[in-house]
Order: structure tokens, then C-alpha cells, then sequence
């Protein structure tokens, strides 16, 4: 049974600066010594996950349900699925065990986790989702914001709220 691991949502409009923002983030958890999984939602299926013409894909349209390929230092797999899988059962069967915490890029309309939404000036928008725990901003006034050019406060609010260690 997995230890329950706390999970976060980065959310936003399309080249808004989440997966930037979440990778400074990731590597300075990284650096101390945390084990951090992300999840980035890819709701029009237009991510690649496989090249086409590589064994791996081709093992897979053949109809495998799950080819795992595997190196000496990672391990990729991919599962078909039936049907799609929210948050809480892609968490529940295939984040490893020993994750810190659980970073979701997307998925902003799910709503069993808590919410950081991402805006700068420049896309003069209003938020996408209702009542996030906080915006990672350039200029927007919210209770709780953060700096999108400077992760540091985001990552110590994380260790301080998410994250602690016995």
C-alpha cells in the first residue's frame, strides 16, 4: 500500500510558463534530497510518447497493452488504457512508491487537489479555474502569489506546506 503523498496542480493557459516554472522547481527539490513525480496532462493526445519505426512502438501498435522499455538508467513505459484515468487513479497505479510529492501540469478542472495557478501581464486574461490556493504570477494581485521568476518562495512554501519531514 502506498504512503499517501501530497499532490499539487500547476494549471494555466497554453505558454503560460508552467512547465518552465516546474522544472526550476522540480530540481531545486531535487537538490534536497526530494523525490518528486509530475504528471503533465495532455488533453488533445498531441504529445508524442514513442517515435515512430522504433521497436517500442511498433511492439505497441501491434496491440500490446503495456511496453516497457528498459536502459540503465531509466525505465519508460507505455499502458494502454481503455478509457481515460483522472489524477487520483494515474497517481494510484503508476507513480513509484517513494514520491515526495506529486506535481500535476494541467487537469484544471479537476478538482480533488490543490491548485497554483500560473498568469503573466502579458496574457491579460482573468484566472481559468475558481479560488486556486495561489497564483504564480508576473504582476497578479491574489492572498497567496508567488514569483514566476523566482521559484525559491514556491519551493519553500512547498517543504513548509507539503512537504515535511519526521
Amino acid at each position: 500500500m502506498k504512503k499517501s503523498i501530497p499532490v499539487i496542480a500547476i494549471v494555466g493557459a497554453h505558454n503560460s510558463g508552467k512547465t518552465t516554472f516546474i522544472q526550476k522547481v522540480v530540481r531545486k527539490l531535487q537538490e534536497d534530497g526530494y523525490n518528486v513525480s509530475v504528471i503533465k496532462h495532455d488533453p488533445k493526445g498531441k504529445a508524442e510518447t514513442d517515435k515512430k519505426g522504433k521497436d517500442s512502438y511498433k511492439i505497441f501498435e501491434a496491440g500490446a497493452s503495456q511496453v516497457i522499455v528498459a536502459s540503465p538508467t531509466k525505465i519508460s513505459s507505455f499502458i494502454r488504457t481503455e478509457k481515460p484515468l483522472n489524477p487520483a487513479q494515474i497517481i494510484e497505479r503508476f507513480v513509484v512508491p517513494d514520491t515526495d510529492l506529486v506535481i500535476i501540469e494541467g487537469f484544471k478542472h479537476y478538482k480533488d487537489f490543490d491548485k497554483f495557478e500560473v498568469i503573466r501581464k502579458e496574457e491579460n486574461r482573468n484566472l481559468l479555474t475558481q479560488n486556486p490556493k495561489g497564483v504564480i504570477t508576473d504582476y497578479y494581485q491574489y492572498p497567496l502569489t508567488f514569483s514566476i521568476n523566482d521559484e525559491t518562495d514556491f519551493v519553500q512554501y512547498l517543504k513548509d506546506t507539503y512537504l515535511r519531514r519526521s
